[in-house]
């Protein structure tokens, strides 16, 4: 009866985000317009308080709709959405930070081949429906299915920067075991693509994606 209490107790869906939180301190993690610590001054003025989710929203909008090749109407869209996030200082942010993902090479050379963006998946890994937003999703022909993830946080090298990473790996790993489960395909990996205002987008691979996404499987079965 205890293994029943156990599977009862577990969450019938967990977010993709969720499962790259879980045991964080979410207070010290927060995201950036949720961090309720002091500001910051070391960090550029747009990452301070409620506009680094506001910005960071607002980015992640432009690229939904954007022409990834030319990028010709990346600045309607910026002034578009900073203004819908009530963030207009901050248009030129968004249009630079959006800009820099189109150099990224993932984004560059993945919009020449089959590829999706914006695009929901939710299925049941292990008896937890899993669930989430994947960015841009890119059929490449040697690569295979590959999960590319916008970020727009700035974290200089150190500790926090290496364990918001491994948050990242963990979250992209969770689209990957749902998406596999609904095209029973296997994924190849997943990139994290994080945004510059100032050069091309940083492009990071998920290291160890086979494994990181099999003990996540592990960890997402129910005892029975």
């Amino acid at each position: 009866w205890q293994n029943d209490l156990a599977a009862a107790s577990k969450p019938a869906a967990m977010s993709a985000t969720a499962l790259a939180s879980a045991g964080v301190d979410s207070e010290a993690n927060a995201d950036d317009g949720l961090r309720k610590d002091p500001i910051d001054l070391d960090l550029p003025p747009w990452q301070r308080g409620r506009y680094g989710t506001a910005v960071g929203r607002a980015v992640h909008a432009v690229l939904q709709y954007a022409d990834l090749r030319s990028g010709e109407n990346i600045a309607a869209l910026s002034a578009a959405q900073a203004a819908a996030e009530n963030v207009q200082d901050h248009e030129r942010t968004i249009e630079k930070l959006a800009r820099s993902a189109l150099r990224a090479p993932i984004v560059a050379e993945g919009i020449k081949f089959e590829h999706w963006r914006e695009l929901f998946v939710a299925a049941d890994v292990g008896g937890t429906i899993v669930e989430g937003y994947i960015d841009l999703l890119v059929r490449h022909p040697q690569r295979g299915l590959m999960i590319v993830d916008y970020k727009t946080d700035q974290v200089p090298e150190g500790d926090e920067r290496n364990a918001r990473l491994a948050r990242y790996g963990t979250q992209l790993a969770a689209y990957g075991l749902a998406l596999e489960q609904l095209l029973g395909e296997p994924v190849a990996g997943g990139v994290l693509v994080m945004c510059r205002t100032n050069d091309a987008a940083l492009e990071v691979p998920i290291e160890d994606w086979a494994e990181r996404t099999e003990a996540l499987r592990r960890s997402l079965l129910v005892s029975v």
